[in-house]
């Protein structure tokens, strides 16, 4: 199955399957596409059998939930950016030529 028709696929089951979940005020997150997605590979859903490409499905299908408004990432925080330190240059001497 192509990813275009996947998509429309899977975005009109979350619509369905959210609807019988217990969500928090805030609406669903991320947490609640990773859950859907394991109750499809759980019951073995044709809906996964799309081309990935070698991507995580789940992140695509969390991308397209994304994309449509479905949810909301607030769950995920960010990491900050890991900067490596520099270590400071050695004290170069210079040598003068005595004459």
């Amino acid at each position: 199955m192509k990813q275009s028709e996947a998509r429309i696929l899977i975005i009109s089951e979350w619509d369905r399957w959210i609807s019988t979940q217990a969500v928090g005020q805030d609406g669903p997150t991320g947490k609640d596409s990773l859950k859907f997605f394991h109750e499809l590979q759980d019951v073995g859903s044709s809906l996964l059998d799309f081309q990935s490409r070698g991507q995580d499905k789940w992140r695509i299908i969390h991308a397209w939930l994304l994309d449509a408004e479905r949810l909301s990432d607030d769950w995920i925080s960010i990491a900050p950016r890991i900067v490596p330190t520099r270590r400071p240059r050695p004290v170069r001497r210079r040598f003068s030529a005595k004459a």
